[in-house]
């Protein structure tokens, strides 16, 4: 029997996959399952936290570093480094828990200096122009609040790794936080952080630089209970036959951009908890998670797509088509995309993890896609299939062609692309061309779930 591993970067569940927990050495007491989760989710947190730590110290000392260069070449690195750099923290800060929303001014300033970062790039190449006054100001500031971030974080890391602080705890504080006594040692210092982030004056940058980041389209409906939020989690998982015996809210995120409950429920005769996150709003189920053993595979993968097909059915979705699929350790992790005018919204992904020993689903994310859809106007594109086709390198063998709808570099806005797939030597890629202007917009080795095209690069960190 072969563990079940979490392999998607979620919410509640916060890059359980990122470090794996029970390792060590010499004999260990077999841990209970909801205990082997809490110690995956808390060892998720700290990974991000951490890496934003060494993230933000790493963006202050490139934003010191391009204050000195002179070089045209140096300082064309340097923003481009900068750039991949912020994107990482800004990953790192998404795995923080669901429950916090502490550092919304933090997560503002970091994606200020990945449009600014991105934009000197443009100006640097395409206008060959070199870096202004006013841009030397914008980098200064940059340096100075980024420098406040990142020495708060430096002291809030010493105080977690000598005090063993646990980001677990903070979710039960804010849920608590009235009948609490004292502060949570996190929840106060990003607290401090967000109050000296929020008194720098407002940035103005100059007319086409900043673009507005979208906010999440709103769920529909109406505000639920958490009483509400406990029958309709037991109502979702109660396709499978199995007696619930306990439904339990453990936290109920307050603010932020999306609003959740956050549900565990206990079967009858298993220890292993399902989580389960609804929205505060409408009610949706957004995220589901169950942790058990895999037994021996009985499905094989065509088996597999169907019932993820005819799951996504009775949950209403519209038509959606599997855009990537990986087999291992007895699992499928199936994403799905809709498709408009041709068009496969990747903005707008299902990703589904089923067990290939019965065919439970025992993943289900719809956070993007409950934020993200709505009736697009799509153009038609400006280019054809076969003159993209004939414009790539001759190396490159292409197997399939087809139009998608992505995200930019920095997902402000979406871009009408050709995805091209196919082959050079043993590896298979996807090439993403605007279908306006025959450029490539993302070279995609195709070794990952399709999460690359809600990220900025492959996932690689400078």
């Amino acid at each position: 029997m072969k563990k079940q591993q979490q392999k998607w970067t979620a919410a509640l569940l916060a890059a359980v996959l990122l470090l794996t927990a029970g390792c060590g050495n010499g004999p260990q007491a077999k841990p209970q399952p909801e205990d082997t989760l809490a110690v995956q989710v808390e060892n998720g947190y700290q990974r991000s936290f951490h890496q934003l730590a060494e993230g933000m110290d790493h963006i202050n000392a490139q934003l010191a570093q391009l204050l000195v260069t002179t070089s045209h070449e140096q300082t064309l690195l340097g923003v481009a480094n900068l750039w991949r750099q912020v994107y990482g923290a800004v990953d790192d800060l998404s795995g923080l828990p669901a429950a916090m929303h502490e550092l919304e001014s933090t997560d503002l300033l970091l994606n200020d200096v990945a449009e600014y970062s991105y934009y000197l790039m443009r100006k640097n190449v395409l206008e060959k122009q070199p870096l202004s006054e006013s841009d030397w100001a914008q980098l200064t500031d940059f340096y100075e609040r980024s420098k406040v971030v990142r020495d708060e974080l430096s002291e809030v890391e010493a105080r977690i790794l000598s005090e063993n602080l646990r980001f677990s705890d903070v979710e039960h504080y804010l849920a608590h936080e009235e009948q609490a006594d004292g502060e949570n040692v996190i929840v106060s210092a990003f607290r401090s952080i967000e109050s000296q982030v929020h008194a720098f004056p407002e940035l103005d940058f100059a007319e086409g630089v900043r673009k507005i980041e979208p906010e999440p389209r709103p769920i529909a409906g109406e505000q639920i209970t958490q009483a509400e939020a406990a029958r309709r989690a037991e109502e979702f998982y109660s396709r499978y036959g199995q007696t619930i015996r306990e439904s339990r809210v453990e936290f109920a995120s307050e603010g932020g951009k999306l609003p959740i409950y956050g549900v565990r429920l206990y079967l009858e005769g298993s220890e292993e908890p399902v989580y389960i996150e609804v929205s505060q709003k409408g009610g949706l189920i957004l995220q589901m998670y169950r942790y058990r053993e895999v037994g021996q595979p009985t499905l094989e993968e065509a088996d597999a797509e169907e019932k993820a097909q005819e799951f996504l059915q009775t949950q209403g979705f519209p038509v959606m088509k599997l855009v990537e699929s990986r087999f291992d350790e007895g699992l499928a992790d199936l994403t799905f995309v809709p498709v408009q005018d041709g068009a496969y919204i990747y903005s707008d992904m299902v990703k589904i993890q089923l067990a290939l020993d019965d065919g439970e689903i025992i993943n289900y994310d719809q956070t993007s896609f409950a934020t993200r859809h709505y009736d697009r106007q799509i153009p038609a594109p400006k280019l054809s299939a076969e003159e993209v086709k004939q414009g790539m390198n001759p190396n490159f063998t292409v197997s399939d062609i087809r139009l998608a709808l992505i995200p930019d570099e920095y997902s402000v806005r979406e871009i009408l692309t050709y995805e091209v797939r196919g082959q050079v030597v043993d590896e298979t890629f996807a090439i993403f061309v605007d279908a306006a202007t025959g450029l490539e917009v993302r070279v995609v080795r195709l070794t990952q779930a399709p999460e690359y095209l809600t990220e900025t690069n492959d996932g690689d960190r400078t």
